[in-house]
């Protein structure tokens, strides 16, 4: 955000009011993304929001099934491309070690069927990069609890 509380784009990021959702609990999150820009942008971009705790970061998803289960976030936020595990993959066997963790995709391939996929695999959420910040950290927020995400 910038200095003046104007909106800005950081990587895809779109930057709003950080502090959003006053009162909600603190939701640790694991960032899963393999384009290290990008993940860097949504990490900073999350950090300005006071109820969310950035965990930790992977850069795959082998990386990603270490993390979730060396640093027991609250929810995992992952792209589905990825070179070395698909996040399809590397939710399921997240889910295979920590069956209750909810998994929210954040992707370029924001289609139907991809969306279909990653609901069937267990992800509690799915959105479009480009989401702005309030979306992402209402669905983030909406994911620890026992509802699934629309």
């Amino acid at each position: 955000m910038s200095a003046d509380g104007n909106r800005r784009r950081d990587q895809g990021i779109h930057v709003q009011n950080a502090q959003m959702l006053e009162g909600e609990m603190r939701v640790r999150v694991l960032v899963v993304d393999d384009h290290p820009a990008f993940r860097k942008a949504l990490t900073s971009a999350l950090r300005l929001v006071s109820n969310i705790e950035v965990a930790g970061e992977a850069g795959g998803g082998v990386a990603a099934c270490d993390q979730a289960e060396a640093l027991e976030p609250d929810v995992v936020l992952m792209d589905l491309s990825m070179p070395d595990l698909s996040g399809i993959d590397a939710m399921k066997k997240i889910h295979e070690s920590r069956p209750g963790l909810p998994v929210v995709i954040l992707t370029a391939h924001a289609d139907a069927g991809v969306e279909r996929e990653a609901r069937e695999a267990g992800a509690r959420g799915f959105l479009a990069k480009g989401t702005g910040l309030h979306d992402l950290v209402i669905t983030l927020h909406e994911a620890v609890g026992d509802e699934p995400v629309v």
